[in-house]
């Protein structure tokens, strides 16, 4: 069947119209189930490779396919490739590098018959491997280190889930298991940490800030935000995995495809539990079975707490209802105290910082060398978190007096830069200096608290007391930073404004406070009197289960703040701090079945459920409603797994054979339905999908299979005579020609420059100036290309979904925002360039230009050197005498920029 193609004259309107007739003439009268007999929903065919007439072509079976279709269109494959075209293909296809010039030569003088095979595996070995083919699933999988939407706040965890992502492909996990982790690793395997890091998965497409965190789930847009953040988990899920659009069926069934609107909802419910949040986790698998034992038994007593303390919220009798009228009373009479005003300032607060161990300080001059008789410390306790004493506050500092501002000769009234201090809550810390002579009084904190996954520095007042004279009021204060906004600020150290109880320094603001005070006492007094009176109408076993309860709590707390600091990883999770409206689901959500997809219209309640669409598979899922809300997901694993489920092998076969073939056997990796293509080699699919599952889901091992094959091996050289009769190579009787992705090309440079950095891992490295805002910015301009972190691979770049890298969206790097199953191709002037004036791309051919300096003085012995580097062979006469009269005009580092623009260079043959 020919695929239809819009012509300019017909009207965008007509197309519409066309398909909803279309769809209404498929649809008539008949279920959506009854339009299974569409390929993708039938079993596997298993067939035998096909014979062939020219039987000393194939080097394997998938050749058979290839050729079989060849022959009877008449057509005859290429031509083997030379040598140095294939060692430069496979290390591209395989590692994302290009060889190394003596890497060619020892290829090409190794006449073993092996010698091609030892190459493909050395590649398939290479640490570089899981590298390059991790940057292919995070497309997929539509990753980004950012929120996107109109907040697109940072991600500072999201770098490990793609750490795993390279980790499992370099050990060649077995494909079933990459895919249940991703889904259910914490359910199916929880004594391995790594199996949280894979729950990154669900967590890796954009979530809109403004809908979860600023407006709640009660509020129509907030439900909206919560349906559109599981319809992405939905959809990601599918799609990868099983190459279909699900995600359509989200307001009515699907139009083409046997999937219901009741099924979608049914798998949003699978995910009805979890969010995207920031979750802990152990590298160590002994510690991290230890901290989520800890984390699995303080959730269980947090909600029995919950259910007891709503026993006791609802017990009553004549001497509890007593008690509970005179704590309204002392209450009423707190609330009935004159109002002070609320203080204008908190403090001090230092910029935030990602690490814990950052170095900050304040220090306050005051004026001239004075007698100090005491330094006082007040903690801060802001006005926007008045839960939180001691705000700030930093686990490690000292205090240092002296009399010059460069702190020469200090005087230290208290060190605490040996271990952590216990935070003082509301609890001012006095310092007596007997004797102290200075002008200068310095806080130096090198251990920061712990605000959300990052990190800071605040005080709410310093005082420096001669007598009753607070010397630092209203002196002048420096700091190494400050952020300088709202109630916060250095000058606000030293206002004699008190945040904890955000009353001012006066005189009858004190006295105000001394009676506020006495209420607050008086309340606590008679709140134990009720309590007291609760707990003798309870039953003596209950008042024993909940006290015990409260203090295993307080233990579990002590003992989880002894263990050694979690690692965190932006992943699927449902225990993590609130913020704003944005709050752990505890048990999952109710899913309603959307009429028209419209939260306005809800239906029924869903089930988690699956798709009854294919065969051999049930859409039932074996959950319990008691159950964890990780059994949903794990119930969700194993039924994508099932080895009834063809569609998830022939869905992964095919998004293989497109990365090193240019386009898969379907040419719509995430559409196998009805509007998607039909496959060009149905067999071959079949088979290949057969094939991985009998060699146990190796992805190597299908690498292997793929790239020795004699289709693999052709020349990419033209043929007239064959583009006739198939002009875009679907029936591949040559190989494609195909142009570097952009974070091939940035990496070939810096290969050939000689400034790749091969560290493998960690926090992804911010290549852009970054500012944290209400809306944060992210300036390319300002970032140093000649920095340390310019020289990491491309898969360690930060990637923001809102800003893109100028360079590499230039070069057809995707929009994280969105899932790709296969990259644009473009050939665009501002390619050009971007290769010939891009910062980066000059200061690598600078660095090429230094590294052939040194090796060699001789400039022809410069053009051969720069040949081999970048296009991995060696110039002709021509080239050589052209190259090194531009050389000695121009300068070396131009010419290599020249060949950092040639199609050679950007190309593979």
């Amino acid at each position: 069947m020919k695929r239809l193609r819009a012509h300019p004259s017909v009207s965008r309107f007509a197309w519409i119209a066309f398909f909803w007739l279309f769809g209404r003439a498929v649809h008539g009268a008949e279920s959506i189930y009854s339009r299974t007999n569409h390929w993708a929903f039938q079993p596997m065919s298993h067939p035998a490779p096909p014979s062939v007439t020219h039987q000393d072509w194939p080097r394997n079976d998938l050749d058979r396919f290839i050729l079989a279709r060849l022959e009877k269109e008449k057509l005859a494959p290429a031509p083997e490739a030379s040598r140095p075209v294939l060692i430069r293909r496979l290390s591209f296809d395989l590692t994302g590098l290009p060889p190394s010039p003596r890497e060619i030569d020892e290829y090409v003088r190794d006449t073993s018959p092996d010698a091609y095979l030892n190459l493909v595996n050395r590649l398939l070995a290479s640490p570089r491997y899981g590298e390059r083919w991790a940057r292919h699933w995070l497309d997929i999988v539509h990753y980004g280190e950012s929120h996107g939407y109109d907040k697109d706040k940072p991600r500072l965890n999201a770098w490990p889930y793609r750490d795993y992502v390279i980790q499992s492909f370099n050990s060649d996990k077995r494909y079933s298991q990459f895919v249940q982790e991703q889904v259910a690793g914490d359910a199916l395997h929880p004594e391995d940490p790594q199996a949280v890091v894979a729950l990154g998965f669900i967590a890796a497409g954009p979530w809109d800030f403004v809908g979860h965190v600023e407006l709640p789930e009660s509020k129509t847009d907030g439900l909206i935000a919560r349906y559109n953040d599981r319809d992405d988990m939905v959809m990601s899920t599918m799609s990868t995995f099983l190459s279909l659009t699900v995600h359509c069926a989200r307001c009515h069934d699907h139009k083409f495809d046997p999937i219901g609107s009741r099924e979608y909802y049914s798998l949003q419910a699978v995910f009805a539990g979890v969010d995207r949040a920031d979750r802990p986790f152990d590298a160590d698998p002994a510690l991290h079975v230890q901290r989520q034992k800890l984390l699995a038994e303080k959730r269980g007593l947090l909600n029995r707490k919950r259910e007891m303390d709503s026993v006791v919220d609802r017990t009553t009798n004549p001497e509890i209802a007593a008690a509970e009228a005179n704590l309204k009373d002392a209450k009423d009479r707190l609330a009935q105290l004159p109002s002070a005003a609320e203080s204008p300032a908190n403090g001090y607060h230092s910029e935030v910082e990602a690490k814990e161990d950052a170095t900050k300080w304040v220090q306050v001059d005051l004026g001239s060398v004075t007698s100090i008789d005491r330094i006082r410390l007040i903690p801060a306790r802001p006005t926007d978190f008045p839960d939180t004493p001691g705000f700030g506050f930093p686990r490690r500092f000292r205090v240092e007096a002296s009399e010059s501002d460069d702190l020469a000769h200090p005087r230290i009234l208290a060190d605490h830069t040996q271990s952590d201090f216990e935070n003082p809550k509301d609890i001012p810390l006095v310092f007596a200096s007997s004797g102290l002579r200075a002008r200068y009084i310095r806080i130096t904190a090198t251990r920061l608290w712990e605000r959300t996954h990052d990190y800071i520095f605040a005080l709410g007042e310093l005082e420096a007391y001669n007598g009753t004279n607070n010397l630092a009021r209203g002196a002048s204060v420096q700091a190494l930073d400050s952020i300088e906004a709202g109630r916060w600020g250095k000058a606000k150290l030293v206002d004699g404004f008190d945040s904890r109880t955000r009353l001012g320094g006066t005189g009858d603001t004190n006295e105000l406070a001394a009676m506020r005070r006495s209420f607050e006492k008086e309340i606590q007094d008679r709140r134990k009197i009720r309590d007291a009176a609760v707990r003798a109408a309870l039953p003596t076993e209950f008042n024993a289960e909940r006290e015990a309860a409260t203090q295993r709590l307080a233990a579990i707390g002590h003992e989880l703040e002894a263990l050694p600091k979690a690692q965190y990883v932006y992943a699927a999770g449902n225990d993590f701090e609130p913020m704003g409206s944005f709050s752990p689901a505890r048990q999952p959500r109710k899913v309603s079945f959307l009429k028209r997809g419209s939260v306005t219209t809800p239906g029924d309640d869903m089930v988690p459920g699956a798709l009854a669409c294919l065969p051999g598979l049930t859409a039932q899922l074996e959950v319990s409603p008691d159950d964890h809300e990780s059994s949903r997901r794990a119930a969700l694993a194993r039924w994508l797994t099932d080895p009834h489920n063809d569609l998830l092998r022939r869905s992964l076969v095919n998004r293989m054979w497109q990365y090193h073939f240019g386009r898969g056997i379907v040419d719509t990796p995430n559409d196998f339905g009805h509007l998607g293509a039909l496959p060009s080699h149905p067999e071959l699919l079949d088979w290949l999908a057969g094939w991985f599952e009998q060699n146990g889901e190796s992805i190597k091992a299908l690498h292997r299979l793929l790239v020795t094959s004699a289709t693999y091996r052709q020349s990419s050289a033209p043929n007239a005579a064959a583009e006739r009769v198939d002009a875009d190579n679907r029936l591949l009787w040559r190989m494609n020609r195909t142009r570097l992705d952009a974070e091939s090309l940035r990496d070939a440079m810096l290969a050939v420059s000689g400034t790749l950095d091969p560290s493998m891992g960690g926090p992804s490295v911010q290549q852009f100036w970054f500012k944290d805002d209400h809306s944060p910015t992210y300036d390319y301009g300002r970032f140093d290309v000649d920095s340390p972190g310019a020289f990491r691979r491309s898969i360690y770049r930060f990637l923001v979904r809102s800003v893109p890298d100028p360079f590499m969206e230039t070069m057809d790097c995707p929009d994280p925002s969105v899932l790709t199953a296969k990259r644009n191709l473009t050939l665009t002037p501002l390619q050009a360039l971007s290769l010939l004036n891009n910062p980066f791309v000059l200061s690598q051919a600078q660095h090429c230009a230094a590294r052939i300096a040194r090796e060699t003085a001789d400039r022809n012995a410069q053009i051969e050197k720069a040949y081999w580097l970048a296009l991995g062979r060696g110039p002709t006469s021509d080239e050589r005498s052209f190259m090194a009269e531009y050389s000695k005009k121009h300068g070396l580092a131009n010419t290599c920029r020249v060949l950092f623009n040639s199609n050679e260079f950007v190309f593979i043959d």
